[in-house]
């Protein structure tokens, strides 16, 4: 009985290929876009959940307004003392932090290590459990610890207990390794394999380059901890220092609210994209279900037959099962597939280091869970169908053709699907454009090169080697670079001209320029004049959000403190496009020798001079370091999420159309097939085929109009507040919802229009014989 079912499934689904091919297609691409972001949110949502008490352990950071959002994951060493002895809802807390460089040697090879310096709190609070060595973990100078896995990375099955790694990105530093440790049991912000001695030569509150991680007591009033460290005054060396605020964030969601620079895809972008994959699934089986009901109602003589000869209500709905059943076993298939040529690029986008089995049984539980739920939704509807079509065949009533609600509601929302994919990425696109725009932003990064790191460069003379460059247009000399910012000065404002009382303090970037820095970054000065050597220390530039923050409406020569404003320069995004700039004072500086090296090369040369900087650089000292960033790569590495969903949009919004023009395609099939009586009528009765083409078309425009009307209010309201996100936003164009519409238009027309006209054409005499 089962090899039947399948055979008759099998001949319905090469009756119809090209609506079974496109059915797969869409199931295939769906099961495969939902299944991985599932496991990939699932995988987001369990960083450091290993731990014991994970919810209970917190990271406490620094409020730093001036980056990204506001929160700065550093804090002074003598935090983690001051919480355990003020605040009784601590129980434990520990300083980490991650050593400079990544680099270990042993022998003559070179290894990657992450290389954490930890105290004796993280070794207790953590678990860290010893496999072999000092039992107690206590680490000298000199002494280190490393986990299992990197000792077999180096070590293979070697004991790797009193063997000596080299560190050369500090100083080449020989260190023992007495110690070695159990690896996490799962993934981990503070992932390591080597573990250092806690040092600390000079503590002090106003140096902020510690991780502090606490652990509470069980049932703690978190609220209650966080007024604690809202503001707390510190006494050190004679001098008091105020905390505005020590901001905490859970360890176990702390990836997702506050994400690292790395991170390549930000988790609402990912369950966004599970969205997504849904949608384009329920397309896909909309498509298939629409045919596969219409089908059933065309075979309700065939149903009527099987009944009488005895077959069972079960009997007729597992044979009409058969045929989904078996469209979306191939599809997972495909989808497995599918996964096995994505996996590499899928595991260096989602940063997961899983074995290949950990993908494959998580997307093939997905996968099966969504053909279950499938299913079952599936059969009610078929049951449904098939009953009613029974009874329609003994109570002799006409069939309900095409037009019916399913049929109809079906089209409509594949179509609504399609335009508001296609929609939204448009809009995402032209955001992208937007954002990656130079004058958009208030500083042409284009073409720019710089070095922010070198380790034995004493003897390179990199300056000379750059200006004998013909590739090289210009340098500059005497700054940090702007993109990445990581040299930051701030001022706390509390007295301006025409300050109202209610108005707060302002936090303020002191930065510095000359003539030279604003020509090389093409800075736009909105008002007033550039400064010079005679304006001295006290005559500033300010941007416009500082004018926006003091509320002034005429700033020029107004006073903040001691300073008087000069002029008005154009806000400069140096972080994400997704945080505000801060307000920032700009004063003259001639330029100091101890900075980077900051130049601009000509259109297509970057990868010649970065290779020529690199040969020069080999032949004076072959064991030099340095790190040459290109400007604009770093910048455009802050929307890498935004533009890695924008591609993905794209893909997924062609396969929905896909699916979308193949459906009406299939389904006008159907239909010309079903009303070829009806067709051949008309003909007869002096319609044209020009006449009967535009009865089809008509109806399908009206569905393409309702889909336009549901789709672009409800993708304006979405885009518009993801639009809101950022600093800089692109207008929503009048041409983008015409120049859907119109392609939208055209594609259905080119769908149907060769089908439907065959159908006019045919002898209507032969149709009625035939009827």
């Amino acid at each position: 009985m089962i090899k039947h079912y399948l055979k008759v499934a099998f001949r319905n689904l090469m009756k119809y290929k090209t609506q079974s091919l496109v059915s797969i297609i869409g199931l295939a691409v769906g099961f495969t876009c939902f299944a991985l972001s599932a496991l990939w949110i699932r995988y987001e949502m369990t960083y450091d959940n290993f731990h014991e008490g994970a919810e209970r352990i917190y990271l406490a950071g620094n409020k730093f307004r001036l980056k990204g959002d506001g929160f700065s994951p550093y804090s002074s060493s003598l935090l983690a003392g001051y919480i355990t002895q003020n605040c009784p809802e601590v129980e434990k807390a520990c300083r980490i932090k991650y050593a400079y460089g990544n680099k270990a040697k042993y022998e003559d090879a070179e290894f990657e290590m992450l290389q954490m310096e930890a105290d004796s709190n993280f070794i207790s609070m953590f678990n860290i459990t010893v496999l072999s060595g000092d039992n107690y973990l206590r680490m000298g100078k000199g002494q280190i610890a490393i986990t299992d896995k990197a000792a077999r990375r180096i070590f293979g099955i070697e004991n790797p207990i009193g063997k000596r790694l080299v560190f050369p990105q500090q100083n080449d530093d020989e260190m023992t390794i007495i110690v070695v440790v159990e690896s996490w049991k799962g993934h981990s912000q503070y992932a390591f394999d080597i573990l250092l001695p806690f040092y600390d030569s000079e503590p002090h509150w106003g140096l902020q380059q510690w991780h502090t991680l606490f652990r509470v007591y069980p049932g703690s009033d978190i609220n209650a901890l966080e007024q604690r460290l809202a503001e707390y005054k510190v006494q050190q060396d004679g001098d008091m220092w105020v905390s505005e605020s020590t901001p905490i964030a859970p360890l176990s969601t702390l990836r997702s609210t506050h994400p690292n620079d790395d991170v390549n895809v930000k988790l609402k972008h990912i369950r966004l994209f599970a969205v997504i994959g849904a949608l384009v699934i329920i397309c896909g089986l909309c498509n298939y279900l629409t045919m596969l009901i219409t089908r059933i109602r065309m075979r309700k003589r065939e149903l009527a037959l099987r009944k009488v000869n005895g077959a069972s209500d079960g009997s007729l709905l597992i044979l009409l099962l058969s045929e989904l059943i078996f469209l979306l076993i191939i599809s997972m298939g495909i989808g497995i597939m599918l996964v096995e040529l994505i996996l590499p690029a899928f595991k260096r986008m989602s940063q997961i280091d899983e074995s290949a089995s950990f993908f494959y049984n998580e997307v093939f539980a997905y996968m099966f869970l969504l053909i279950m739920v499938t299913v079952g939704i599936a059969a009610l509807l078929i049951r449904y169908v098939s009953k009613q079509s029974l009874l329609d065949s003994i109570n002799h009533k006409a069939n309900f053709y095409l037009s019916g609600w399913f049929y109809k509601a079906s089209i409509l929302f594949q179509l609504f699907i399609s335009i508001g994919f296609v929609f939204c990425t448009l809009v995402m696109m032209k955001q992208m454009d937007c954002l990656l725009n130079t004058k958009e932003l208030g500083l042409d990064r284009h073409n720019v090169g710089v070095i922010t790191y070198g380790r034995g460069l004493e003897n390179v003379p990199l300056e000379k080697i750059l200006d004998q460059m013909p590739e090289v247009e210009k340098r500059l000399h005497g700054f940090y670079t702007p993109v990445p910012k990581n040299m930051y000065s701030s001022l706390r404002i509390s007295d301006w001209e025409d300050k109202s009382g209610e108005e707060q303090d302002i936090n303020m970037e002191d930065e510095a320029l000359n003539e030279d820095y604003v020509d090389f970054f093409g800075i736009e000065l909105l008002e007033g004049s550039m400064l010079d050597e005679k304006d001295g220390e006290k005559m500033v530039l300010i941007n416009e959000a500082a004018v926006k923050a003091f509320g002034w409406k005429h700033p020029l020569g107004k006073k903040f403190r001691d300073y008087t404003v000069k002029g008005i320069i154009k806000d400069i995004c140096y972080n994400a496009p997704i945080h505000a700039v801060a307000p920032a004072m700009f004063s003259y500086s001639k330029g100091s020798e101890r900075k980077h090296i900051i130049f601009r090369t000509r259109e297509g040369s970057w990868n010649v001079v970065s290779e020529k900087l690199g040969m020069e650089i080999r032949k004076i000292n072959p064991d030099s370091e340095y790190t040459l960033l290109n400007m604009e790569e770093v910048y455009d590495d802050y929307m890498k999420s935004e533009e890695t969903l924008s591609k993905l949009l794209g893909i997924v919004s062609c396969v929905c159309i896909l699916i979308a023009v193949f459906g009406i395609f299939s389904l006008v099939t159907l239909s010309c097939q079903q009303r070829r009586k009806e067709i051949a009528i008309r003909k007869v009765n002096g319609a044209s085929a020009r006449l009967i083409l535009n009865l089809f078309f008509k109806e399908y425009l009206l569905l393409l109009v309702m889909a336009s009307c549901i789709a672009f209010p409800l993708g304006y309201v979405i885009m518009k507040r993801w639009l809101e996100n950022y600093v800089k936003q692109t207008p929503v164009n009048l041409w983008i919802y015409i120049g859907i519409f119109a392609g939208m238009l055209l594609v259905i027309f080119s769908s149907i229009v060769w089908r439907v006209w065959k159908a006019a054409i045919q002898n209507p005499a032969e149709v009625i014989k035939s009827e």
